[in-house]
């Protein structure tokens, strides 16, 4: 049946796109802002943000720092020169950090004196010229000090956070070693011997963590070499510090509407290092966007308002939920009345437009998919990117203003993988690095340009429940339970995209913006109901996911150790099951702390509320099946029994979860009814 109604709504959608933003491209109001366009004024802001920062060697200009400051100065006043009306600061509160550098000294593997610049991490470590024992310890797993004293002493590890697991897994590990502070080299996809990358630390303060290349990691592994294996002595200085409660800000101005709508076009101020592509292009590409308009003599109907956010890259300290903590202030303490009438965001954080790039993506809202795939076809035949088109996802500012009920259009690299796999977060994120494809760059403009146009045009927002619906019920594992209440989903869905059809075909602008107000309702209502959290990646995930997945491995391991597999349960299926794999490569201390941290200090975070129950404990029974992984024929009765407990656990919560999203479904179909009459 939803094949049959999602036809209809796609075809409903097309309409509305072919009466409102469908014919666009060949707007005047599209062609003039195209004209405006100002390449010389992008690139000068770009360049401008990424010199500012408070370590002259590796910049960084963090939440409540001099440099964050620095940049909201500087946008003020080119704000107000480009024409954005009421321009405005926010001070926030948020946790803060300075980083002003860190080096260390030591003998190299030739006698000679050799001097390291290293990066950061939000962590507190300062010390002048001070001795300390530096020791390698591979990647800084339990196993990994075996035999080793670290008391005191420095840490040299290798991380990879794309394929293993976040800095404030070993950064806590080495805490509770005894370790003075890690000092770690990020590992990328593409090599880059001299790069510096980092990472938010989702780590406490007093867990320091320190930052260096590839090659400056082998000089003094070399060294350790050359003295015989043995610890050898650096000389340490780093000024990295912390402040709870510090002062960021946010800085917004606008292009005023004639009705009470409002467009968000988002970018945020801080930055890793120089950051010129993440997020200095993206504050770029918004400034552009609003000069462009202004410049164009753009008339708009609904206000659009730029908003440029502090403390994006972090900004908790202590918390699995410590970035985004700008634009929750924002939304949630300064102004919680823009959620009133908040039309759509399109946030530019993201689409960085690296040279030799062929791919580019949009991450949006499910509702507002067949919008973005409209509005980019009508560029097809200019475009020099391959598109498409994702979900939404925790790691942009806009996540929270879902969650409120303002659906997102962001930036992405869709299937490109240039930008992270050389340059995210690190050194290498500068023009002079890994170049500006200025083509791409001007397209970007255009396109996140484009998009604010077309939703301007529309009376009614455009979007699709029926595909939000679809989407869920792609996600359950077994559709039956929830037969009855999603084929009376998708009939008030269609009725629902009937009456917006209805509306926008119109003349009658009341009606819309009330309309509005009751899609905005049924939103809201889907996010609380639907909304939750992979606890791995910390990612936007369907609340029943987790739970359905664990219950997936749980069978799955539990019928490999009665087959006697106990190598295959163990690698192929205990490790996926929440916090397992954690379990198996740390100890006890540290992912006790890590487990705590994800229900602890989430209050006034963008992560509040979204994980319910606890996670299935399995520390026991990785490290006794690690300990039975080659013995012949173990006894693993104990490990089974434990993990069916799990299981009638892990059961149980989907039960729970599954009823929960049965209410709120049942609460939006109410909406969409009331809406649709």
């Amino acid at each position: 049946m939803y094949k049959k109604l999602f036809a209809i709504m796609f075809a409903l959608m097309l309409a509305m796109g072919m009466t409102a933003c469908g014919s666009s491209n060949d707007s005047e109001a599209v062609n003039n802002f195209d004209a405006a366009i100002d390449m010389d004024f992008a690139k000068e802001v770009a360049e401008t943000i990424s010199t500012f920062g408070d370590d002259p060697v590796m910049g960084m200009r963090s939440a409540g720092s001099p440099a964050e400051k620095e940049t909201i100065d500087y946008l003020e006043g080119v704000m107000n020169e480009i024409g954005l009306q009421n321009v405005t600061v926010d001070p926030i509160t948020v946790d803060g950090w300075t980083f002003k550098g860190a080096n260390v000294t030591f003998t190299n593997a030739a006698g000679e004196e050799q001097k390291i610049d290293l990066g950061g991490y939000q962590t507190t470590l300062v010390a002048k010229d001070e001795q300390v024992e530096l020791v390698y310890v591979n990647e800084g797993t339990a196993a990994d000090y075996e035999g080793i004293d670290v008391t005191g002493k420095l840490v040299l590890l290798d991380v990879d956070q794309n394929e293993n697991w976040w800095i404030n897994y070993p950064a806590y590990q080495a805490k509770v070693k005894g370790a003075k502070a890690v000092i770690a080299h990020s590992i990328f996809a593409e090599e880059g011997d001299d790069r510096v990358g980092v990472q938010d630390v989702c780590g406490p303060a007093d867990a320091p963590a320190l930052a260096i290349s590839n090659q400056d990691k082998n000089a003094l592994i070399d060294a350790i070499e050359a003295n015989g294996g043995k610890p050898i002595t650096v000389t340490l200085n780093c000024d990295s510090q912390v402040t709870l409660d510090a002062t960021s800000h946010n800085i917004w101005g606008e292009i005023p509407g004639t009705t009470d709508e409002t467009i968000f076009v988002f970018s945020h101020v801080d930055g890793y290092f120089h950051s010129q592509y993440d997020d200095a292009q993206g504050v770029s590409v918004s400034l552009a966007i609003a000069k462009a308009l202004i410049d164009s003599g753009y008339e708009a109907d609904k206000t659009i308002r730029f908003c440029f956010h502090g403390a994006e890259e972090w900004g908790v300290s202590g918390s699995e939920y410590d970035w985004s903590a700008g634009a929750y202030e924002e939304i949630m303490t300064e102004h919680p009345e823009w959620v009133n009438g908040a039309f759509a965001i399109v946030n530019n954080d993201g689409g960085y437009t690296v040279e030799g790039e062929t791919c580019s993506g949009v991450n949006s809202s499910v509702e507002l998919q067949a919008f973005v795939e409209e509005s980019l076809n009508e560029n097809a035949d200019n475009t020099k990117y391959e598109w498409s088109i994702g979900g939404p996802s925790t790691g942009t500012e806009d996540f929270m203003w879902q969650r409120m009920g303002i659906p997102a259009i962001v930036a992405g690299e869709g299937d490109g993988e240039i930008y992270f796999a050389s340059c995210y977060h690190s050194t290498y994120d500068s023009w002079d690095a890994v170049p500006l494809d200025e083509e791409g760059y001007r397209e970007l403009i255009y396109t996140y340009g484009k998009f604010a146009i077309d939703l301007d045009e529309l009376d009614v927002r455009p979007m699709s429940f029926t595909a939000r619906i679809q989407d869920f019920e792609e996600s359950l594992t077994d559709a039956s339970e929830f037969r009855a209440l999603l084929d009376e989903a998708y009939t008030a869905a269609e009725a629902l995209e009937a009456k917006m059809a209805e509306v926008e075909s119109g003349d009658d602008k009341a009606a819309a913006v009330e309309l509005n107000k009751q899609t905005q309702a049924v939103y809201k209502a889907l996010q609380d109901a639907w909304f939750g959290l992979d606890l791995i990646n910390v990612d936007a995930y369907v609340k029943h996911g987790m739970y359905q997945d664990n219950l997936e491995n749980l069978d799955a391991t539990i019928a490999a150790l009665e087959a006697g597999n106990v190598a295959e349960a163990y690698d192929e299926y205990l490790w996926a099951i929440d916090w397992a794999w954690y379990d198996m490569c740390f100890d006890k201390e540290t992912t006790e702390y890590m487990k705590k941290q994800l229900f602890e200090n989430r209050e006034g975070t963008w992560g509040e509320g979204l994980i319910q129950f606890p996670h299935a404990d399995t520390w026991d029974i990785c490290q006794s099946l690690g300990e039975k992984y080659d013995a012949e024929n173990p006894d693993v009765s104990a490990e089974i029994a434990a993990l069916k407990e799990i299981r009638d656990q892990q059961q149980g919560y989907l039960d729970k979860v599954y009823a929960d999203e049965k209410a709120g479904l049942e609460k939006a179909i109410k909406l969409m009814n009331e809406a649709a009459k």
